[in-house]
């Protein structure tokens, strides 16, 4: 039987199947600054996504920054 998901695991896999992530590399085209990003936690907190962790949402965040760039330059 599969171990069930902590909430936060439960929440960044919720979080990866979204569209969330690429909407916020999009609409800051690929470039962010830390006001961006706490605003963006501030964001996930709103849609319920939290308890979730943070670091791996920073490595989600960079993950879909190289996929953008790398459509954009096709």
């Amino acid at each position: 039987m599969a171990k069930a998901l902590s909430k936060p695991e439960s929440n960044l896999k919720k979080l990866t199947k979204s569209p969330i992530p690429m909407n916020f590399v999009k609409k800051h085209n690929a470039t962010w600054n830390h006001q961006d990003w706490l605003d963006f936690l501030d964001y996930l907190k709103e849609k319920n996504y939290f308890p979730i962790d943070t670091d791996k949402v920073g490595l989600l965040l960079e993950e879909k920054k190289a996929q953008y760039i790398a459509l954009k330059n096709k």
